[in-house]
């Protein structure tokens, strides 16, 4: 609030006071003054405001000179709250301007609608713009509204962050409230309700995600009920299924031995058989024996028979190549031969993979979703725009070495930090976790692991949505949420770039 607002408030509550007295228990931080005051975004109309500010300063007056009556300025109270016009907002839309520029209130209909848009503001102002100046409207609700407000001003403490995840919860704001609970628990580890919330479990002297401590254990989720991959495998197969998939083990791994033999026959003859594979039910056996060899063509023979054989099982061997094999070309070729019927199936598994530890295998998922990916998924990738990633620095320690971290991961010590090397290596990706920073020749003194975190802004995902979408907005995810949900909405109003 400004000056001005501020002491408007304070005239408002000092008349509440005066007037309503003990009856109401009024006390400076009181609830009884409508929530809409403590909105700094939603401003009144001038005109409205300046009409009360003075009635309450001449009402104010005439109490202290003691010309009034108890139950008369008590009936005035409630005649002047039932009369003033209050604004009532049950939504705040958002009109985003091609120019960068932003209007927020409600739109008002009008007969000329197909070019012009007639909205009025939080202020209390009706502004007309030409529909060819508008890049898109999206409506959202008052609570979203409120709650960019408050996400503004908030201080970058646990606890704040806990109040404005609770302030989520009770309004419905699920995305918010965990974005909220996952920084309470990067300020406070320790905070046990938001670890708990977050479904993590303590576990060996630190929290660990639920599923991560179960698949430890050996055990996968399936419909929320944790259980052995056998288990899964049963419900998922029928047992004819898995005697069909069993009997290929033994003829690739069979095959897969002659290619190292020493007999130019056999190695012939298992090439041949290889190459005749067309059963879906092998698509197992080629993942475990050809996919993992170390050699390059040895791969490259896999993909091919998978890309021949088709199928959902054999697209699952695709996604795996395509995200995890070293070799650029095979990640090529396992992409491009997954057919268009199973765009679908592999979307998800890309889509999955989005949320991976590991910034390489985002990109590689971004940039297969730009090739085969539809409009579903354009909401994980604007996710995906910026993430972050930890990384673990083994860091020499001499005598009297100090380190510290700020709010945001960022790694500050008393003498030269992690060197700079280092830390380009690890954004653009050419070292992955651990990372070990080394003298060359030196005794190796004492060491210490520190983890750092590093914000990645993804090209490959912005390239993905710029061609699913034909849209451009930079690395400014709010602006992509927004645009995306006035195109997602039936009443909305979007214009593209080109």
């Amino acid at each position: 609030m400004n000056c001005e607002e501020i002491e408007f408030t304070r005239l408002v509550s000092s008349f509440f006071a005066k007037t309503l007295g003990k009856s109401l228990e009024f006390k400076r931080h009181s609830r009884c003054i409508p929530a809409f005051w403590e909105f700094p975004d939603l401003r009144f109309y001038t005109a409205w405001r300046w009409v009360v500010s003075n009635l309450l300063r001449m009402l104010l007056a005439t109490f202290a000179c003691g010309n009034h009556r108890s139950t008369d300025h008590r009936l005035f109270v409630l005649l002047l709250v039932s009369i003033l016009p209050f604004p009532q907002l049950a939504t705040a839309d958002l009109v985003k301007l091609i120019n960068g520029g932003e209007l927020r209130g409600k739109i008002i209909a009008s007969n000329d609608s197909k070019q012009k848009i007639r909205i009025e503001t939080m202020t209390g102002a009706t502004v007309v713009v030409d529909r060819s100046n508008v890049q898109f409207v999206t409506p959202r609700s008052l609570a979203v509204e409120e709650y960019e407000t408050k996400s503004r001003c908030l201080e970058e403490t646990a606890d704040a962050h806990w109040d404005l995840a609770e302030w989520c919860r009770q309004r419905g704001l699920a995305k918010q409230r965990e974005m909220h609970l996952r920084r309470v628990t990067e300020l406070a580890p320790d905070h046990e309700k938001a670890q708990s919330i977050l479904g993590r479990v303590w576990h060996q002297g630190g929290w660990i995600d639920r599923d991560e401590l179960m698949a430890s254990q050996g055990y996968v989720k399936y419909k929320n009920k944790y259980i052995t991959p056998q288990e899964l495998e049963v419900i998922e197969n029928t047992k004819d299924e898995l005697d069909r998939e069993r009997s290929w083990f033994q003829k690739i791994r069979l095959w897969h031995g002659w290619l190292d033999g020493q007999h130019e026959n056999r190695r012939s003859q298992a090439m041949t058989s290889l190459n005749s594979v067309d059963d879906p039910n092998a698509a197992p056996a080629i993942m475990k024996f050809l996919a993992t060899d170390s050699r390059t063509p040895i791969r490259e023979l896999a993909v091919s028979i998978l890309v021949k054989i088709s199928g959902s099982k054999s697209i699952t061997g695709l996604v795996k190549l395509a995200l995890f094999d070293e070799a650029p070309e095979i990640r090529t070729s396992a992409l491009n031969g997954i057919g268009n019927a199973h765009y679908e199936r592999a979307q998800k598994a890309f889509v999955t993979a989005l949320k991976n530890e590991s910034n390489t295998v985002v990109c590689r998922a971004a940039m297969a979703l730009g090739q085969i990916g539809d409009k579903e998924a354009v909401k994980p990738l604007i996710e995906a725009l910026v993430t972050v990633h930890q990384y673990q620095v083994a860091m020499d320690l001499p005598n009297n070495q100090t380190y510290s971290f700020s709010s945001d991961g960022s790694f500050s010590s008393n003498s030269p930090a992690v060197p700079p090397g280092v830390m380009a290596a690890v954004r653009t990706g050419q070292l992955l976790p651990p990372v070990f920073a080394t003298p060359s020749d030196a005794p190796a003194p004492p060491k210490k692991t520190v983890t750092i975190r590093i914000e990645h802004y993804n090209a490959d995902t912005l390239a993905a949505l710029g061609k699913l979408t034909q849209q451009n907005f930079g690395y400014d995810k709010r602006t992509w949420q927004l645009w995306w949900a006035a195109e997602k909405n039936a009443g909305g109003t979007s214009k593209g770039k080109g």
